[in-house]
Protein backbone atom coordinates (compact mmCIF):
# COMPACT_ATOMS: atom_id res chain seq x y z
CA UNK A 1 0.00 0.00 0.00
CA UNK A 2 1.34 3.49 -1.21
CA UNK A 3 0.36 5.58 1.42
CA UNK A 4 2.45 8.72 0.02
CA UNK A 5 0.06 9.87 -1.91
CA UNK A 6 -2.44 11.00 1.36
CA UNK A 7 0.14 13.06 2.54
CA UNK A 8 -0.31 17.02 2.26
CA UNK A 9 2.71 18.38 1.55
CA UNK A 10 2.78 21.96 2.96
CA UNK A 11 5.69 25.12 1.97
CA UNK A 12 7.75 26.20 4.08
CA UNK A 13 7.91 29.24 4.97
CA UNK A 14 4.04 30.42 4.65
CA UNK A 15 3.07 27.15 6.15
CA UNK A 16 4.96 27.37 9.62
CA UNK A 17 1.50 28.47 11.55
CA UNK A 18 -0.62 25.62 10.26
CA UNK A 19 1.87 23.45 11.17
CA UNK A 20 2.87 24.54 14.48
CA UNK A 21 -0.91 24.61 15.27
CA UNK A 22 -1.00 21.29 14.12
CA UNK A 23 0.42 19.26 16.96
CA UNK A 24 -1.82 17.83 18.74
CA UNK A 25 -2.42 15.62 22.07
CA UNK A 26 -3.40 11.60 21.45
CA UNK A 27 -6.55 10.92 20.91
CA UNK A 28 -6.94 8.28 23.33
CA UNK A 29 -4.06 5.97 25.26
CA UNK A 30 -3.84 3.79 22.64
CA UNK A 31 -2.99 6.05 19.99
CA UNK A 32 0.65 7.47 20.91
CA UNK A 33 1.97 5.56 18.05
CA UNK A 34 -0.06 7.24 15.41
CA UNK A 35 0.56 10.55 17.03
CA UNK A 36 4.36 10.09 17.44
CA UNK A 37 4.73 8.85 13.60
CA UNK A 38 1.88 12.02 13.03
CA UNK A 39 3.89 14.36 14.46
CA UNK A 40 7.42 12.44 13.02
CA UNK A 41 5.76 14.14 9.45
CA UNK A 42 5.08 17.58 11.21
CA UNK A 43 8.83 17.87 10.91
CA UNK A 44 9.05 17.74 7.31
CA UNK A 45 5.85 20.32 6.47
CA UNK A 46 3.70 16.88 5.87
CA UNK A 47 0.62 15.85 7.27
CA UNK A 48 -2.10 13.00 7.56
CA UNK A 49 -4.83 12.16 9.00
CA UNK A 50 -4.74 10.32 12.60
CA UNK A 51 -7.31 8.46 11.54
CA UNK A 52 -5.44 6.90 8.56
CA UNK A 53 -3.00 6.16 10.65
CA UNK A 54 -5.00 4.43 13.31
CA UNK A 55 -6.13 2.51 10.79
CA UNK A 56 -3.09 1.44 8.48
CA UNK A 57 -1.39 0.59 12.23
CA UNK A 58 -4.68 -1.71 13.13
CA UNK A 59 -4.61 -0.10 16.54
CA UNK A 60 -8.12 -0.41 17.42
CA UNK A 61 -7.89 -4.51 16.83
CA UNK A 62 -4.10 -4.77 18.58
CA UNK A 63 -4.69 -1.99 20.94
CA UNK A 64 -1.66 -0.17 20.69
CA UNK A 65 1.08 -0.12 17.76
CA UNK A 66 3.61 -2.58 17.40
CA UNK A 67 7.12 -1.75 16.28
CA UNK A 68 6.72 -3.87 13.16
CA UNK A 69 3.71 -2.03 12.73
CA UNK A 70 5.57 1.13 13.21
CA UNK A 71 7.90 0.53 10.29
CA UNK A 72 5.75 -0.71 8.10
CA UNK A 73 3.50 2.04 8.35
CA UNK A 74 6.16 4.51 7.78
CA UNK A 75 7.60 3.02 5.01
CA UNK A 76 4.17 3.11 2.96
CA UNK A 77 4.78 6.68 3.77
CA UNK A 78 7.72 7.38 1.44
CA UNK A 79 9.70 7.04 4.45
CA UNK A 80 12.80 5.05 5.56
CA UNK A 81 12.69 3.42 8.89
CA UNK A 82 15.26 1.43 10.72
CA UNK A 83 15.68 -0.47 13.97
CA UNK A 84 18.66 0.84 15.70
CA UNK A 85 19.70 -0.71 18.77
CA UNK A 86 21.66 0.98 21.81
CA UNK A 87 24.83 -1.28 23.13
CA UNK A 88 24.99 -1.63 26.63
CA UNK A 89 27.94 -0.45 27.26
CA UNK A 90 27.48 2.52 24.72
CA UNK A 91 26.34 6.27 26.53
CA UNK A 92 23.21 7.37 25.55
CA UNK A 93 25.56 10.55 24.14
CA UNK A 94 27.66 8.19 21.82
CA UNK A 95 24.70 6.65 20.75
CA UNK A 96 23.04 9.79 19.63
CA UNK A 97 25.96 10.92 18.60
CA UNK A 98 26.18 8.59 15.47
CA UNK A 99 23.26 9.65 14.26
CA UNK A 100 23.97 13.55 13.88
CA UNK A 101 24.14 13.58 9.68
CA UNK A 102 20.93 11.89 9.76
CA UNK A 103 19.28 14.52 12.17
CA UNK A 104 21.27 17.08 9.75
CA UNK A 105 19.43 15.81 6.68
CA UNK A 106 16.00 15.74 8.51
CA UNK A 107 15.82 12.22 10.44
CA UNK A 108 14.08 11.75 13.48
CA UNK A 109 13.63 8.73 16.32
CA UNK A 110 10.85 7.20 17.41
CA UNK A 111 11.85 5.55 20.88
CA UNK A 112 9.19 3.53 23.06
CA UNK A 113 9.85 4.97 26.39
CA UNK A 114 9.48 3.77 30.35
CA UNK A 115 9.93 0.07 29.72
CA UNK A 116 8.27 0.04 25.83
CA UNK A 117 4.96 1.09 27.21
CA UNK A 118 4.38 4.36 25.31
CA UNK A 119 5.61 5.85 21.84
CA UNK A 120 7.02 9.34 22.10
CA UNK A 121 9.08 11.58 18.77
CA UNK A 122 12.67 12.61 19.69
CA UNK A 123 13.41 15.22 17.25
CA UNK A 124 16.38 16.84 17.86
CA UNK A 125 19.86 16.57 19.11
CA UNK A 126 22.53 19.23 19.62
CA UNK A 127 25.33 17.09 21.70
CA UNK A 128 23.62 17.58 24.89
CA UNK A 129 20.34 18.07 24.95
CA UNK A 130 17.15 16.08 22.58
CA UNK A 131 14.06 17.90 21.49
CA UNK A 132 10.97 15.73 22.62
CA UNK A 133 7.64 15.66 21.97
CA UNK A 134 4.92 13.47 24.26
CA UNK A 135 1.45 13.32 22.77
CA UNK A 136 -0.33 12.54 25.91
CA UNK A 137 1.24 14.61 28.85
CA UNK A 138 2.31 17.99 29.12
CA UNK A 139 4.17 17.83 32.18
CA UNK A 140 7.93 16.91 33.09
CA UNK A 141 8.33 13.35 32.09
CA UNK A 142 9.03 11.22 35.03
CA UNK A 143 7.83 7.59 35.35
CA UNK A 144 5.18 8.28 37.95
CA UNK A 145 2.38 9.33 35.47
CA UNK A 146 -0.01 11.10 37.05
CA UNK A 147 -0.56 14.48 34.79
CA UNK A 148 -3.24 15.41 33.36
CA UNK A 149 -3.25 14.42 30.00
CA UNK A 150 -1.73 17.12 27.00
CA UNK A 151 0.87 17.98 24.56
CA UNK A 152 4.27 18.08 25.77
CA UNK A 153 7.06 19.71 24.30
CA UNK A 154 10.49 19.07 26.51
CA UNK A 155 14.23 19.97 25.92
CA UNK A 156 16.15 17.27 27.87
CA UNK A 157 19.66 16.38 29.21
CA UNK A 158 20.97 13.00 28.73
CA UNK A 159 20.44 11.77 32.16
CA UNK A 160 16.56 13.56 32.07
CA UNK A 161 16.28 11.29 28.73
CA UNK A 162 17.76 7.93 30.61
CA UNK A 163 15.66 8.26 32.96
CA UNK A 164 12.70 7.53 31.38
CA UNK A 165 14.06 4.12 30.17
CA UNK A 166 13.50 5.08 26.74
CA UNK A 167 16.06 2.91 24.38
CA UNK A 168 13.70 0.28 23.27
CA UNK A 169 12.45 -0.19 19.83
CA UNK A 170 14.28 2.78 18.90
CA UNK A 171 13.47 3.64 15.49
CA UNK A 172 15.55 5.64 13.06
CA UNK A 173 13.36 7.49 10.49
CA UNK A 174 15.17 9.19 7.79
CA UNK A 175 13.29 11.22 5.08
CA UNK A 176 13.26 8.86 1.88
CA UNK A 177 11.50 10.12 -1.35
CA UNK A 178 10.70 13.58 1.57
CA UNK A 179 14.34 14.48 1.58
CA UNK A 180 13.77 17.49 -0.44
CA UNK A 181 10.93 18.70 1.90
CA UNK A 182 12.58 18.17 4.92
CA UNK A 183 15.50 19.35 3.96
CA UNK A 184 12.87 22.61 3.04
CA UNK A 185 11.81 22.49 6.85
CA UNK A 186 14.97 22.15 8.54
CA UNK A 187 14.95 25.80 9.47
CA UNK A 188 11.96 25.92 11.42
CA UNK A 189 12.30 22.73 13.26
CA UNK A 190 13.72 24.09 16.33
CA UNK A 191 10.48 26.25 16.38
CA UNK A 192 8.38 23.31 15.70
CA UNK A 193 10.28 21.38 18.54
CA UNK A 194 9.55 24.77 21.28
CA UNK A 195 13.24 24.55 21.79
CA UNK A 196 14.03 28.09 21.65
CA UNK A 197 11.97 28.97 24.75
CA UNK A 198 8.82 27.53 26.39
CA UNK A 199 5.65 27.78 24.59
CA UNK A 200 2.98 26.19 26.23
CA UNK A 201 0.38 24.49 24.22
CA UNK A 202 -2.50 27.09 25.09
CA UNK A 203 -0.77 29.95 23.77
CA UNK A 204 -1.36 28.33 20.23
CA UNK A 205 -4.66 30.14 19.48
CA UNK A 206 -6.41 27.14 16.96
CA UNK A 207 -8.73 28.04 14.74
CA UNK A 208 -12.44 26.63 14.60
CA UNK A 209 -11.61 24.20 11.63
CA UNK A 210 -8.30 23.04 14.05
CA UNK A 211 -10.49 22.32 16.99
CA UNK A 212 -13.47 21.06 14.36
CA UNK A 213 -10.76 18.53 13.48
CA UNK A 214 -9.88 17.56 17.29
CA UNK A 215 -13.36 16.90 17.94
CA UNK A 216 -13.83 14.36 14.30
CA UNK A 217 -10.51 12.79 15.49
CA UNK A 218 -11.12 12.23 18.95
CA UNK A 219 -14.89 11.82 19.62
CA UNK A 220 -16.14 10.74 16.28
CA UNK A 221 -13.67 8.57 15.25
CA UNK A 222 -13.20 6.93 19.06
CA UNK A 223 -15.35 3.67 19.51
CA UNK A 224 -14.64 4.39 22.99
CA UNK A 225 -16.88 6.89 22.47
CA UNK A 226 -20.50 7.06 22.19
CA UNK A 227 -20.86 9.80 19.59
CA UNK A 228 -22.29 8.99 16.48
CA UNK A 229 -22.75 12.16 14.19
CA UNK A 230 -21.49 15.89 14.00
CA UNK A 231 -23.44 18.99 13.12
CA UNK A 232 -21.95 21.80 11.45
CA UNK A 233 -23.83 24.97 11.54
CA UNK A 234 -23.82 27.50 8.69
CA UNK A 235 -24.86 30.87 8.83
CA UNK A 236 -28.17 32.00 7.23
CA UNK A 237 -29.86 28.64 9.29
CA UNK A 238 -28.00 25.94 6.63
CA UNK A 239 -26.46 23.09 8.44
CA UNK A 240 -24.38 19.50 7.29
CA UNK A 241 -25.13 16.39 9.20
CA UNK A 242 -21.95 14.33 8.84
CA UNK A 243 -22.53 10.65 10.67
CA UNK A 244 -20.04 7.64 11.33
CA UNK A 245 -22.52 4.98 11.45
CA UNK A 246 -19.17 2.42 12.82
CA UNK A 247 -16.78 4.63 14.70
CA UNK A 248 -13.45 3.05 14.83
CA UNK A 249 -14.70 0.56 11.77
CA UNK A 250 -14.53 3.42 9.14
CA UNK A 251 -13.08 6.38 10.01
CA UNK A 252 -13.55 9.87 9.15
CA UNK A 253 -10.75 12.19 8.00
CA UNK A 254 -10.86 15.64 7.98
CA UNK A 255 -7.95 18.22 6.47
CA UNK A 256 -7.98 21.99 5.99
CA UNK A 257 -6.12 23.72 2.82
CA UNK A 258 -5.09 27.21 2.51
CA UNK A 259 -4.83 29.69 5.08
CA UNK A 260 -7.19 32.85 6.13
CA UNK A 261 -10.12 33.75 3.60
CA UNK A 262 -8.89 31.10 1.44
CA UNK A 263 -8.94 27.81 4.49
CA UNK A 264 -11.08 24.97 2.79
CA UNK A 265 -12.38 22.31 5.01
CA UNK A 266 -12.72 18.74 3.17
CA UNK A 267 -14.00 16.04 5.29
CA UNK A 268 -14.55 12.75 3.99
CA UNK A 269 -14.96 8.73 4.90
CA UNK A 270 -11.59 6.15 4.99
CA UNK A 271 -13.19 3.28 4.33
CA UNK A 272 -13.17 3.43 0.24
CA UNK A 273 -9.82 5.00 0.74
CA UNK A 274 -8.19 2.24 2.66
CA UNK A 275 -9.83 -0.35 0.82
CA UNK A 276 -10.81 -1.08 -3.53
CA UNK A 277 -14.11 0.17 -3.38
CA UNK A 278 -14.93 3.38 -5.28
CA UNK A 279 -14.15 7.16 -4.17
CA UNK A 280 -15.53 8.07 -0.88
CA UNK A 281 -18.05 10.87 -0.81
CA UNK A 282 -16.46 14.54 0.59
CA UNK A 283 -17.67 17.58 2.16
CA UNK A 284 -16.19 20.55 1.05
CA UNK A 285 -16.98 23.97 2.29
CA UNK A 286 -14.99 27.33 3.11
CA UNK A 287 -13.65 27.48 7.37
CA UNK A 288 -15.27 30.76 7.43
CA UNK A 289 -18.67 29.74 6.67
CA UNK A 290 -18.42 27.49 9.69
CA UNK A 291 -20.65 29.24 12.80
CA UNK A 292 -20.58 26.92 15.47
CA UNK A 293 -19.80 22.70 15.79
CA UNK A 294 -21.67 20.36 17.62
CA UNK A 295 -21.22 16.65 18.78
CA UNK A 296 -24.63 14.44 19.22
CA UNK A 297 -25.10 11.44 20.83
Amino acid sequence: MDLSQLVTTRPYPTSLGQVLRSFARQPDCQTCGASAVRHGLLLGGLSLSTSILEAVLAIRQNEGTSPEAMRACLSQLGLEPKEVRKPKRWSTQAFLNRFADDFAQGAFLIPCILTAEHWVLLGDWNGKRVGLVDSFFDGKPRREWNLSPGLGFFKLSVEELDALDWAHHVTLVRPGRWAKQYRAWLPARSALLRLNGPTPTGSVRRTLAQMLRLGVHQFLDDADYAYRSLNLHLPRGAAIHLRADDPGEEPVAMETHGTGAEEVVVMRRLGPVLRPLPAAPEVVLRGGAIDATQLAG
